[in-house]
């Protein structure tokens, strides 16, 4: 499967390519605190084989091929992103990259120990499919992880903005085609693919101003191109950026966005 946003990908020009990989290295890290611990919840670092669904840029499935000795196989419906991940992930030997779709997987039932995917499912177009998918193709006793998931309807910002919250409150995501709501439907979607389900929220922590001021400026080139494409003018982005980091600077600040995760088990009889 092809993610609705990966599918442009090869539409873009040196730079934006450039700027989206770089998002790409940004959300990697950024999430990393809440995704390392998830996989050691699922036993990843014992595990003798990995397939990292919807792999993307590589730099999510880098995190994973360092916390294990096992085979790390890496698979997304975009060429020109595969292209990416062979780079980014040259020096790991224990890595094995494919091109093919997260809604007809190819690769035999039971197969691998851990099953995993990262912010994939709010892009799938049928994400029910991509999570039986996975349930298939675990091994019986092995784990589904979706490490995180996001739901806009749960963010929470202070003090607010009546036009631009709307956009970064999931008006934005569902424009392109996405989920905004997918964090809420994880269980659901374990539970309909038989896998005994756990659901938890991965971030728990409320960053600081300092954190949330860092963050911003840089990936402010997202959120102003995001405003821009949402009909926003320059001067009230200007406005609102005054506003914000004026926010941030006096410490007032907050807030707050849901980050999903499901562990499914394959249990015997499936």
């Amino acid at each position: 499967m092809k993610s609705k946003e990966n599918s442009e990908f090869h539409k873009r020009s040196k730079d934006e390519l450039n700027n989206f990989i770089k998002k790409l290295e940004l959300q990697a890290l950024e999430t990393a605190e809440e995704r390392i611990p998830l996989y050691l919840k699922v036993g990843l670092k014992d595990a003798e084989s990995i397939l990292d669904v919807g792999c993307g840029s590589g730099t999510v499935t880098r995190d994973i091929a360092r916390l294990t000795k096992g085979k790390v196989v890496g698979i997304d419906g975009s060429e020109d992103m595969i292209k990416v991940a062979r780079d980014i992930l040259k020096d790991y030997k224990n890595v094995e990259l494919h091109v093919g779709g997260a809604e007809s997987l190819p690769f035999d039932d039971n197969m691998f120990d851990v099953v995993t995917c990262n912010l994939l499912l709010m892009w799938a177009d049928n994400p029910q499919q991509v999570v039986n998918e996975m349930a298939r193709v675990v091994k019986s006793g092995g784990k589904v992880l979706a490490s995180l998931e996001p739901d806009y309807g749960g963010k929470l910002h202070f003090p607010e903005n009546p036009k631009v919250d709307p956009i970064f409150a999931g008006k934005a995501i569902k424009e392109k085609g996405g989920d905004p709501h997918i964090g809420r439907k994880l269980r659901l979607l374990f539970v309909r693919a038989g896998l005994e389900t756990k659901i938890g929220i991965g971030n728990n922590r409320i960053w600081s101003c300092e954190e949330n001021k860092s963050y911003y400026l840089h990936a402010r080139d997202f959120y102003v191109k995001a405003l821009k494409d949402a009909g926003v003018s320059e001067k009230e982005i200007d406005k609102w950026e005054y506003e914000y980091l004026k926010s941030l600077d006096e410490g007032v600040q907050l807030n707050f966005f849901p980050q999903f995760y499901a562990i499914g088990r394959k249990t015997e009889d499936l």
